[in-house]
């Protein structure tokens, strides 16, 4: 073989070299790229479990507290005629007594306590109605729970005959809870969807 013909044999093996260390780091940057699209997708996933995990928890602790006063009143042997009943929550600076009305109102007046939509739910839109303190009674109070988060309970007490001449047996409880202040943050919850349990109690003192 000429030196000619080995000249453009190692001529040649050297182009294929480049040629195929190109080709590497094309597919090493394609590799990245998928990866880092990969990872973009796995951190919104994440993300989206987290909120998704959050907004279960609020809405289960809303629940909790609605089926409380919900099972408070209705062990109340003289319901709903007139009085009230102490309510405690976890709080710790000695503000954890709440004092729950529960006297109802008429149908005719869309009850006593929060207002209601014309659906029968309690109306968020609406002021809050008196708060339950240690001194006061209201239909509404600020409810701490053990793991420090602040929830706004509101509920309305209307007997369930539509007439007005006479007081029924039955009276609708309608609870409805939403998070106001979650623990370890001093920013107002933005957006929190309440939610709302209604029943039915017997007056059993009748």
């Amino acid at each position: 073989m000429s030196d000619s013909a080995n000249i453009r044999s190692r001529i040649a093996r050297r182009r294929a070299g480049l040629g195929q260390s190109g080709v590497g780091l094309l597919e090493m940057m394609i590799a990245l790229t998928v990866l880092t699209v990969g990872m973009l997708g796995s951190m919104v996933m994440i993300v989206t479990g987290m909120q998704s995990n959050t907004r279960n928890k609020t809405d289960t602790t809303a629940t909790v507290l609605d089926q409380e006063i919900l099972e408070t009143f209705a062990t109340l042997k003289n319901y709903p005629l007139n009085g009230n009943v102490t309510i405690y929550d976890c709080a710790l600076n000695g503000a954890n007594a709440h004092t729950a009305a529960y006297i109802q109102g008429t149908a005719a007046a869309g009850g006593a306590g929060a207002p209601l939509t014309a659906t029968g739910d309690i109306d968020w839109t609406q002021p809050t109605p008196t708060l339950a303190t240690s001194a006061t009674a209201g239909y509404a109070m600020m409810y701490q729970t053990c793991s420090g988060d602040i929830y706004e309970v509101r509920w309305n007490v209307k007997d369930a005959n539509p007439v007005a001449l006479s007081l029924s047996r039955l009276s609708i409880l309608t609870v409805s809870s939403r998070e106001k202040l979650a623990n370890g943050s001093h920013v107002a919850m933005l957006f929190a969807q309440p939610t709302t349990l209604r029943t039915m109690i017997e007056n059993s003192s009748y």
